[in-house]
Parts: C-alpha cells; structure tokens; sequence
C-alpha cells in the first residue's frame, strides 16, 4: 500500500490513537459533490472537526498544516466573498503563496467564487522569509522577483492573492494588478469571520474554468513562463478520481505526482485537494468527531 493511503501514525499531539478514517474513505465509491468546491463543504458538514491528511514527505498534514475542514470552508468562503466583491466570476486569480492552509483556502475560495486559480508557488529550494510584512518581501530571491513578474505578463490575472509573510511586497504594478492580502485573520483587511458568514453560494457549473497551472520559465528570464491548458470543475474531479483509483491500488507516491504532471496539475494542488476528495481525516485529541470534549 502506498504511504498516501496510509494513515499517518500517531505520533503528533492533535491525532487520536488510533488514527480514524471515515467509511466513505474506505469505499470505492467516493461521496463528492459535483464539484471540488461543493465537496469541501460537504466535508465541513458532516466533518467539520476533522482534519484532512495527505501524505507529503515527512509531514501528513504540510498541505493544510492540521487545519480542520470546517475552518478550510470558512477561509475558502471569505476569500470567496472578498473576490466576489471586486471581480465577475470567471476572473483569473494569481496565488502567491508558499504551501500550506493559506493556499488552500485561497484556491477553494477561487473555486467557490468561480474564479480561475492559478497558483504560484516560491521555488522549493526558497526558504521562507522571516515573519514581519517587510522583511521577507526584502529578501525574496532576484528570481522569484522576476517570475511574479513574467507570471503576471503571461497570466494576465484579474487580482493577485498573497499572504502577510512578506509576499505582500511582491513586485507587482498594483495600478494594473490589485493585490489582495488572505488569511486565516483577514481577507483584504476585513475579518474572515465576517466575510464568511455573509457569503453566498453561486451558480459554479462543472464545465466552467477553475483552474490552470503557470509553468515558470528559467531563473532570470522575465519574458519565460507557459500557460497549461485550463481544467474545468469537472476535470478536476476526473483527475481526482483517477488519482484516487491508483490510491486504491497501491501506486507509488512518485506515480501518484507523475499522473497529476501528465495531466498538468501542480504538485501542490493535488496534495491538497485529494484527501478532501476522498474524505481522509483525524480529529484532535480533545475533541470527538462531534467536536465535544473528551
């Protein structure tokens, strides 16, 4: 069985002993509403204390960092309603972010406005700034500046999302792009309680673009960079599922990454959005799956 399908052991403070999988995890037919987003927030529904695991190297839980469903739906909805405010759906959405529940909330929150998300990640080897707005932004990388740069040229976004972790000095024309601040406290200012409880669910169809991955070009080069194909709901939940039948298998991690890369997703994406699909979950050590204390 491959360490995907392997639930993580015990052995961090938040997990139960043992490690609990919902049954509809453990079916071959997996309960998915008819779009990523809608599966999210059937998960916070009937999951909402639970917390979504994938296995990235040495760290489970490094693509939603031990953030339970309910509070993934809650980013996802402010983030949906702060670009709902300013952009038509459809728009194109860059993510500057580094991997992790701020991403995550940023890209569901693009899928539940329906908006396109096209994420761009630092390059794996680009350590994380220190905290403090300014700061990191100071110490990004000369080719990280510049491909922000050519992935605003070659993506034309409507808006960019980012963090408050020193992304935010990201060179970008804020004249010609809007750059809008998302996390787990704020969304453009604006406490994501707030806008959360007052988002609305809009009319997203499967068809309808949702996401496209931005390959950048080689360190330096402000001109380089390409545009993969978009995926639509629908054809994000096709690859999903394909992912989750290898799941099923016993197929290698490395292979699980190369189906997703043939596919043209980013690695990043279907680490996240794979243990949603399929429902994997812990709970926290004081809570039940109800969320009572025990």
């Amino acid at each position: 069985m491959c360490s995907w399908c392997t639930p993580p052991k015990p052995r961090l403070s938040v997990l139960r002993s043992p490690v609990e999988v919902p049954p509809e995890a453990r079916t071959n037919a997996v309960v998915t509403g008819a779009t990523p987003g809608r599966t999210l927030r059937i998960r916070a529904a009937r999951l909402p204390h639970g917390v979504p695991y994938g296995a990235l190297p040495g760290a489970p839980f490094a693509a939603t960092a031990a953030c339970t469903y309910a509070e993934l739906d809650r980013r996802a909805r402010a983030v949906a309603a702060g670009l709902g405010g300013v952009l038509p759906p459809g728009s194109r959405v860059i993510l500057a972010y580094r991997q992790g529940p701020d991403l995550a909330g940023a890209f569901y929150g693009c899928l539940y406005a329906g908006m396109v998300a096209v994420p761009y990640l630092p390059p794996a080897a680009e350590p994380a700034p220190p905290r403090g707005r300014g700061a990191g932004g100071r110490r990004l990388a000369e080719n990280v500046r510049d491909g922000i740069v050519a992935a605003v040229d070659r993506v034309a976004p409507a808006a960019v999302l980012t963090a408050g972790d020193g992304w935010s000095a990201l060179p970008v024309d804020r004249d010609r792009v809007p750059v809008l601040e998302a996390d787990g406290d704020l969304v453009a200012g604006t406490p994501v309680r707030r806008l959360a409880a007052g988002w609305r669910p809009v009319g997203v169809l499967r068809d309808a673009e949702a996401y496209r991955r931005f390959v950048p070009g080689p360190p330096g080069d402000r001109g380089g960079g390409r545009m993969e194909p978009a995926f639509s709901h629908g054809d994000l939940l096709g690859v999903l599922q394909e992912l989750h039948d290898a799941c099923r298998i016993g197929v290698p991690d490395a292979d699980l990454g190369w189906i997703a890369s043939v596919h043209g997703m980013d690695d990043a994406v279907w680490r996240l959005l794979l243990p949603v699909h399929e429902g994997r979950a812990v709970w926290e050590s004081s809570r039940d799956r109800d969320g009572h204390e025990s």
